[in-house]
Formats: C-alpha cells, structure tokens, sequence
C-alpha cells in the first residue's frame, strides 16, 4: 500500500478519552493518591528484593552479595531522597503563591549596555585595584 492510499494515522487525542474537569484536590484525595504510589514502590521494592534472593542463592559469592549490598542501599537512600524532598517541595509550592501569568512577549526588556571607552579591556597590573588602571595620573 503506498503513502497515498494509507488511512489516516491515529494519533493520542483519538485513542484516549476526552479529559475530565477535574477540580482543586483536596487532602483526601491527595493522600490517597500518595498511598498508592507508596504501595507501588513497595511491591517494587518486594519483586525486585525477590529477584535479587534468588540471584544470591544462585551465585554463592562474594561479589554477588556485595552487589547486592550496593543495589539494597543504593536503593533505600534514593527512596528516602523520593520521600523527604517530594514531600518538601509539595510544602514548598502549597506555600508559594503564584506568580502572575503573562505572555513573555510582554515583559519590559532591559537593554544590555554596550561597551565604551571607559569600560573598554584596560589590561591591570598585578597588585592594583581595577579602579585605578582606569583613571590618568
């Protein structure tokens, strides 16, 4: 079948369904929502700790054990991370007001000054203050 006789391409807006009004979220919701990704990480974590068992009895060695030393503790300090600066920046932007919205377009520009014989590259010699090379004796 050529490029010509092809039928239209799908594309995401076709396949999914029209977005629901959501309002405000509220504590509840929230927190539902956190527990569920919370449960999540945890089966996650369960599996993988599965995984990793069975890999350990299978290969009886040193550096098997050391590996997985390194995944479990790799892997606990970043859930921490997860937990501890996404519940900080969560407190952070539920006190943050927000900022205007306006086109960028809009924004007052600062002209860049531009460079003149006062501030032209004077070269400085060690030990002096910059402020001096530029004033006449």
């Amino acid at each position: 079948m050529s490029e010509g006789q092809s039928p239209d391409r799908l594309t995401p807006e076709d396949l999914l369904p029209p977005p629901e009004a959501a309002g405000p979220v509220g504590p509840r919701e929230k927190r539902a929502r956190d527990m569920a990704t919370m449960v999540a990480l945890l089966g996650l974590v369960l599996v993988a700790g599965g995984l990793m068992a069975i890999l350990a009895l299978v290969f009886n060695q040193l550096l098997i054990f050391a590996f997985l030393a390194a995944i479990v503790l790799g892997g606990g300090y970043l859930s921490f991370h997860y937990v501890v600066w996404g519940r900080r920046l969560d407190r952070q932007l539920a006190m943050r007001s927000d900022p205007p919205r306006g086109s960028l377009e809009t924004a007052p520009q600062i002209p860049l000054p531009q460079g003149d014989a006062t501030t032209a590259d004077v070269p400085v010699e060690p030990g002096t203050p910059p402020e001096s090379s530029h004033t006449a004796s």
